[in-house]
């Protein structure tokens, strides 16, 4: 199964809009897809509220991961994100987690070093 096939198993599951969402972040932040992984999010700011709410955000301080599924998918968004912000952020849905934000360069050593 593709990752785009994957993604709309998981937006039937949970209801939401696989295109809208898709949409909006071509706008407001990157989309990248190929068969082996899918990501899409924005820049926000971590302490302006919801993410899903901010769109053309002045001096954001991180990337909000919206979706993403695929192996490797966090290196993958490494090599491609526009540009670099201090954090990098995202929620487990099936976890019902809130979003937690984590220092990009922490994380970027951690799958330097395999972690």
């Amino acid at each position: 199964m593709t990752a785009i096939q994957q993604a709309e198993r998981f937006y039937q599951k949970t209801g939401g809009s696989m295109l809208n969402d898709i949409a909006y972040h071509l706008r407001y932040g990157y989309v990248h897809i190929t068969p082996e992984y899918a990501i899409w999010g924005h820049p926000v700011v971590r302490d302006k509220g919801i993410p899903e709410l901010q769109k053309d955000m002045r001096d954001p301080d991180a990337w909000y991961v919206r979706f993403a599924i695929g192996k490797n998918w966090l290196q993958h968004f490494f090599s491609l994100m526009p540009y670099q912000l201090p954090y990098v952020g995202w929620a487990r849905w099936e976890k019902k987690m809130p979003v937690k934000y984590f220092k990009t360069e922490n994380l970027k050593r951690k799958i330097s070093y395999g972690i």
